[in-house]
């Protein structure tokens, strides 16, 4: 057996020694382990093996300044050791190294991940008109233009190089037609591409098709008195056009209310906010409301000058306010667009000033300011965004008027993690009239709708506004709960002195109960599946809202002092009820809390139901503004109530037919009184 052994091993070391002879005999003037390396989007480190007889240097193609070669030469085998940059937020990158030894070159491609990058168009047809213009399509891309690679494949007309200044610029990209001379449609497929550095293509491509030019011959201009006042509904027959100025903008996602689908109350369909086009009079002074026949037809941009053909649309007069819309707009109806050369500046006006002609014209409301300025510009449950479309912010002016101002929830600054802006200045947009049906249906005669966040110039600070705060209280404090006094319990106010109570419960009543904390959904972030926006003990709620002995409603009691206050008062109140809860409510006011004055009526809608979420239920909280007479001011005792009307209330299926019970809840998350400086 040792025998055998010592001829292993004799055969083993033989082995091992050619291996050693092999080695030994390999050479080369220069090679490299690899032509191409990737590391990843952090700053980091990485080595380059080099295999040379000789002496090597390697060094960048071209200055990059992400990467630097901590070590870039060597004799025989050796390593460069290159250090690379973070790449947060941005495309993938290379660059080139190339190394020298032994009169030979090679090179290697060094790669670093980043974004991915994405190029998608919103249309994938744009429909432009005969005698051209400037048009636009929504675009998601993080590449700039510079970048791509843009190639045209124009149809078999002949015509070609129609389509050029190529632009992207907030969300959009741009392009421009000339006028079409041919009697017939041409079209162009324009591809937009990118390869990135690590090889891969991203592309979309759009096709722009151009109408005929066509004949309006004997068309008269009409001006926008008449189309209110003389047309009747139906199917215009006349061979009449209108000049004016579009306030709207195409893609733009805060045009008009979505609606749920009528099949299904849980899912929206976002088709009127794309075919919805506001246009002006050429002075600004009335406006009227488009709807084009389909998405693509909406070829309008913000302050585009427009002539429009109406023959062949259809037109629908409404009242209450007076207000006229125009249907089955289509391309061919376009006479001319053509971009406005100067700024489009809005008229200025009170609330008070309003008028019906100032609907769908681009207006800018003076001294205006956030009713309740806490939260974002959408404060509602997040899990609701799928099955909701649009949140009516209160906003009031230094005239004590109040109306809503409209976000829909594609807005992408609408819940940004910013505080809204607490002071005051003005608010420009598109003066507009909806019915919401979360909110009770009539939110007033005039809306507005902004465009862009600086549309909304409103100081940040609170001290920078025209109202002051008489007392206010915006959460339950909870940490007094336990052992609450007078001076120190849930419901002290934030700013100043007061109380709030519920008649039918005892004064520091906050047990199970009284006077409960519950959640406000005004919390900066936009996370739809687990805090929603909420805020845990942002409000109050309490049970038992009816008096069987006297038969009445039970109500939210408020006392404070008006005295040395000589301005008119406001109050601004935030809730919602239980389903079969409380809806209907009186706020009254008092100075000897026996004789009581009216103030208004209003409704508190009930709270959103997940397993089947009615049209007029909130996902939220309902905000009210209401002004208090003179007389309110300047007393020493100042009683407001919030009162239950009646015991109409809702069911899990309808806004009524309900049961008012003594376990269902109102809520209030918000309760100011202000007055002016």
């Amino acid at each position: 057996m040792g025998k055998y052994l010592y001829i292993i091993a004799c055969l083993l070391l033989g082995v091992i020694a050619c291996r050693k002879s092999e080695d030994y005999k390999f050479s080369t003037p220069l090679a490299i382990d690899s032509r191409i390396v990737r590391v990843d989007v952090p700053a980091d480190t990485t080595r380059i093996i080099v295999y040379a007889d000789g002496d090597w240097k390697m060094e960048p193609v071209a200055e990059t300044p992400w990467l630097q070669l901590q070590t870039n030469s060597g004799h025989g085998k050796g390593e460069v050791l290159v250090q690379v940059k973070d790449n947060s937020g941005q495309l993938p990158r290379a660059a080139k190294l190339v190394v020298r030894g032994g009169g030979k070159t090679d090179t290697i491609v060094l790669q670093q991940k980043g974004i991915v990058p994405t190029l998608t168009l919103a249309d994938k047809t744009a429909q432009t008109i005969s005698n051209g213009g400037t048009y636009k399509t929504a675009i998601n891309t993080n590449i700039p233009m510079n970048l791509m690679t843009i190639t045209y494949s124009y149809d078999s007309t002949g015509a070609t190089n129609w389509v050029s200044g190529l632009q992207i610029k907030d969300g959009y990209l741009f392009f421009k037609t000339d006028t079409n001379q041919l009697s017939v449609i041409r079209s162009v497929v324009m591809r937009l591409s990118y390869l990135d550095a690590l090889g891969t293509t991203t592309k979309d491509t759009l096709l722009i098709q151009q109408k005929p030019g066509m004949s309006f011959e004997g068309a008269v201009q009409k001006d926008f008195a008449y189309v209110k006042q003389a047309l009747a509904n139906g199917v215009i027959n006349e061979n009449i056009y209108v000049e004016g100025i579009v306030v709207s903008d195409k893609g733009h996602p805060n045009i008009a209310q979505n609606l749920n689908t009528p099949a299904n109350k849980h899912v929206l369909d976002k088709t009127e906010n794309s075919i919805a086009v506001y246009v002006q009079s050429l002075d600004g002074t009335s406006g009227l409301y488009f709807r084009t026949a389909t998405p693509g037809d909406n070829i309008f941009n913000f302050n585009d000058r427009v002539k429009i053909w109406l023959k062949g649309t259809s037109v629908q007069q409404l009242q209450n306010p007076a207000r006229t819309i125009i249907s089955n707009l289509d391309v061919l109806h376009i006479m001319k667009k053509d971009v406005g050369t100067t700024s489009l500046l809005p008229k200025e006006k009170y609330m008070a000033d309003l008028t019906d002609n100032d609907l769908y014209t681009y207006t800018k409301l003076k001294d205006v300011e956030i009713s309740i300025p806490s939260g974002s510009f959408t404060n509602i449950n997040e899990g609701y965004t799928a099955r909701m479309d649009c949140y009516p912010m209160n906003i009031r002016d230094i005239q004590g008027n109040s109306m809503y101002m409209l976000t829909n929830l594609d807005v992408p600054y609408r819940r940004d993690g910013k505080q809204v802006p607490q002071g005051s200045g003005t608010i420009a947009g598109i003066l507009v009239h909806e019915e919401y049906d979360r909110y009770g249906g009539n939110i007033g005669r005039y809306a507005i709708r902004h465009l862009k966040r600086e549309d909304i110039a409103l100081s940040d600070d609170r001290n920078n506004g025209f109202s002051k705060v008489l007392a206010e209280w915006s959460r339950f404090k909870n940490e007094y709960a336990n052992t609450p006094t007078d001076a120190l319990n849930p419901l002290t106010p934030d700013i100043g002195t007061g109380r709030i109570t519920q008649s039918s419960k005892t004064w520091l009543d906050f047990t199970a109960n009284g006077i409960t904390g519950t959640t406000d959904y005004n919390g900066l972030l936009q996370e739809p599946t687990t805090n929603k926006g909420a805020v845990t003990n942002g409000g109050w709620g309490c049970k038992g809202w009816w008096n069987t002995v006297t038969n009445t409603g039970e109500y939210w009691a408020m006392e404070v002092s008006s005295a040395g206050i000589s301005t008119p008062l406001s109050m601004q109140i935030e809730g919602n009820t239980d389903i079969g809860g409380p809806r209907n409510f009186v706020a009254e006011w008092s100075v000897n809390n026996s004789t009581w004055n009216s103030i208004g009526s209003f409704t508190f809608e009930d709270v959103a139901n997940w397993s089947n979420t009615l049209l007029t239920q909130v996902a939220g909280f309902k905000v009210l503004n209401f002004q208090l007479p003179p007389a309110a001011s300047g007393q020493n005792h100042l009683y407001i109530r919030l009162r239950v009307a009646n015991k109409n209330v809702g069911t899990t299926n309808a806004a009524t037919g309900g049961t008012l019970t003594t376990t269902t809840s109102c809520r209030l998350v918000h309760v100011s009184l202000k007055y002016n400086k």
